[in-house]
């Protein structure tokens, strides 16, 4: 007879997650490679003099066209190249996930705000389409069976779970 309070992997909501998890640490990673790039295909260069480029660039942007203080807008830009970096990276891996997919969210959030400052906001739309696919990441999360914490931590939780029955 099994018991339904027990937790029991659904690998569907398991698979879920993986794709979930994958799509926002790729989109997140690559975007943050591509605050790195200047030109393209086998033109294309990465350095920290692009970054330092793109990122003065859209930190003007933002405070020419937007409602934001303008060292506000500066010290938005300057790291985030780093931060959608270290959040795709975080996504992908799944350590510590719940905190990492937050994160994430969290980093998609200010995206949005500062896309929503501007006088043609089109883009925020997406912003809020990956917001409710972390939202779906962080649903699904206890079911993450394809990532770090449910390697390292999975059978620790079944083991504690069998315990408690």
């Amino acid at each position: 007879m099994s018991d339904s309070s027990s937790p029991s992997c659904r690998w569907d909501l398991a698979f879920a997650n993986l794709l979930l998890r994958l799509w926002i640490g790729l989109r997140l990673f690559f975007a943050g490679v591509d605050k790195f790039r200047y030109g393209s295909g086998a033109d294309a260069t990465f350095n920290m003099e692009n970054y330092e480029k793109k990122m003065a660039a859209i930190a003007k942007l933002t405070f020419n066209n937007g409602i934001l203080p303008e060292n506000l807008c500066n010290l938005y830009a300057k790291p985030l190249g780093f931060l959608l970096l270290i959040g795709g990276v975080w996504a992908v891996l799944g350590l510590f996930s719940r905190l990492g997919l937050f994160f994430c969210g969290l980093v998609f959030l200010s995206l949005g705000i500062g896309l929503a400052t501007l006088p043609d906001d089109t883009e925020v739309l997406f912003i809020g389409m990956h917001i409710l696919i972390v939202a779906a990441a962080l649903a699904t999360n206890d079911h993450n069976k394809f990532s770090l914490d449910g390697l390292l931590f999975g059978k620790k939780k079944a083991g504690s779970a069998a315990s408690n029955s």
